[in-house]
Parts: structure tokens; sequence; C-alpha cells
């Protein structure tokens, strides 16, 4: 099977040669030291919002640690800009971090909220380049259902204040971050993306970061309307504990959620009780792979092939993505034990 082939007939829960393996991002450090050169994808925005590098360029790019540890997805990052403060990481000087949000009341709003144009043809360009180069490659467009996004340009401490005091903001933000991905879901769908990945994180290590009843009577309902105009497969993420949503977040439609985090979440559980209706996409120990050693890598790697992946449906990560503190030789065990899985 080639990769997209793998990826797409897993989240079906179809039979696989083996366990596909995808990522979010793939941190450049990670990437220069498993390939024995330098790699660089650029995953920061421009001040418009959209990706700064040649969609040509971020394909080739990952293509190469594609090659090397047998990946099967590439992506592109398509989200909508989020208002808040950032700044580079001081170690890399080139890792953005985002900081306070800047939407703190409707004043805020009013003046500082403005999102481009979803059809901007710079970034249609731009997308277009990057399918031009998938090859074999499952391509996702990485997006967001727009609650993660009003999360970040409110900030934690704004976006609490407000679900007491003017909630009606948060979901008039929060609808239109959704009317922007309903306008460029299409966009990237015509040019051929193979899956829409949508990463809105909602939950701490405790729980979700409001009430499970905010979620299902006004976050819930919103999304769906959106995630029912897709066409393509859909992949959901969330860090944290999503186990008190759980039970809702499966009914927005999509194929696979990610990434179970292992620390918090039970992902044997979860493959029992909705394996039957959603692909499980984890969960790999991002701590696991920073400080274990090759041979725990591979041993937990095939427990979780063979646990989890019974009867299909399971596609592996590690529990968010590769990271710069991780050792090169245990990514590397965990491309050895998956390249020698069969299901």
């Amino acid at each position: 099977m080639t990769s997209r082939e793998r990826v797409l007939a897993a989240l079906r829960r179809e039979p696989v040669d083996r366990v596909p393996w995808i990522e979010g991002i793939t941190d450049n450090g990670i990437a220069s030291a498993v390939c024995g050169e330098r790699i660089y994808m650029d995953w920061s925005v421009a001040p418009d919002g959209f990706p700064k590098q040649d969609g040509g360029e971020m394909a080739e790019q990952q293509k190469k640690v594609n090659r090397v540890l047998g990946k099967d997805n590439i992506n592109f990052c398509c989200f909508a800009p989020i208002f808040a403060d950032k700044r580079p990481k001081k170690e890399d000087n080139r890792t953005i971090m985002v900081g306070d949000g800047m939407i703190r009341s409707r004043q805020d709003y009013d003046q500082i909220f403005k999102l481009p144009p979803a059809e901007d043809r710079t970034f249609v360009g731009n997308v277009r380049k990057f399918i031009e180069h998938k090859d074999e490659y499952c391509a996702c467009a990485c997006v967001r259902l727009g609650i993660g996004a009003t999360i970040l340009s409110m900030g934690m401490e704004g976006f609490s204040y407000a679900l007491a005091d003017d909630p009606q903001l948060i979901l008039e933000i929060h609808q239109q971050y959704l009317e922007w991905t309903k306008r460029v879901v299409p966009v990237l769908e015509d040019v051929g993306f193979d899956v829409i990945w949508a990463f809105d994180d909602i939950a701490y290590n405790s729980g979700t970061f409001f009430r499970p009843d905010f979620y299902s009577e006004h976050i819930l309902p919103r999304q769906q309307e959106l995630t029912s105009t897709f066409s393509l497969p859909l992949i959901t993420h969330s860090d944290g504990n999503m186990t008190p949503v759980l039970h809702e977040w499966v009914k927005l439609g999509q194929s696979a959620i990610h990434p179970i985090q292992p620390d918090v979440m039970d992902i044997h559980a979860v493959k029992r009780e909705y394996g039957d209706r959603v692909a499980i996409l984890g969960n790999i120990a991002m701590d696991h792979l920073a400080h274990s050693t090759p041979p725990e890598i591979e041993s937990e790697v095939r427990d979780l092939i063979r646990t989890v992946g019974e009867g299909g449906g399971h596609l592996i990560s590690s529990s968010n993505s590769l990271t710069d503190n991780m050792k090169p030789e245990n990514v590397l065990a965990m491309s050895k034990a998956i390249k020698e899985s069969r299901q």
C-alpha cells in the first residue's frame, strides 16, 4: 500500500499492511538529527495569517523525513490567525511561542479582530504547490474548528472571565473562526488534500477548560454544522483529559481522534468504548521518547500496535508531535518497530 492508501484505509477502519504513522509537527532539530542533514520547515505564519514557507519546499522537506522514518503524512497549516502576543522561543529564536490573548473585551474585538480573506490568491497558490509535491503521501490540511483559536486569542484568563461575564462574546468570536474555516476548507478539498486535521486544544490534564455542558450546548452544535460540510475524512485533536466530553466529541462525524494523552487517558478503554465509531490515533508518550531507551520504545510501540491495533482502526503517533527534546535514537527505534509491524 502507498502511504496515502494506508492512512485512508485505517481511517475507514479497514485492513492495512501495517499500522500507519502520522504526526502533527516534526521540529527541525529532531528532523535534522534523524536525517543526518539540515531540515527546515517553517511552521510560523506571516502577518496576514498564512504560512511563510513555499508550499513545494514545505512538502519536500517533510518527505525527506518520511523517507528516513517511514512516516506516512505531510502537513500544511491552514490556521486562521490568532490575536495574541507572540515571541520567539529563546532556545532557537525561530519557534514562535504564543503569549497573552489580545481580545479581552468587546472593544478589543471591534478594534483588533479581522481575519484575512480565506480565498487569498497567494495562499491558494501556495497550497497548490504543496499538493503538486505530495507524491504518494497522505496530505493533511491542518485547520481549527474555532474554539482553540478563540481561547488563544482571548487568553485563558480573559476567556474564563468572559465565561462568567459575557459568554456571548466567546460565541461571536468562535462563530467568526467557524465561518473562516467554512470558507477555506472547500478550497483545500478542491486542490487535492486527502484529510482535514483539526487542532483545537480544550482540556487540561485535569479535564476540560470549561464545563462539559457549555461544550455540549454551545460549542458542539456549531462545530457539527461546520464539519457536516466537509467531504474529506476528519481527524480531531485535543491535548489533555478529554474524558468528560468524549461522548460528545465523537459526534462531530470525525474519522479519528488524537492523541489520547497517555498520562491522563487510557487508550485501551477509549478503543473499547469508541473503536467501532472512530479510528484511534496515538499515543507513544512524548516523555518516553525524550527519556527512555531504544529497546523500551520498541517494546512500547509493539505492545501498542498489538493491543490497540487489534481489529484495525489504529494509526500510531507520538502523544502530540516529534519535538527537539526527543532522543534521535528513540525516534528511530519507534520507526524500526513500526516498519516491522504487520496487521
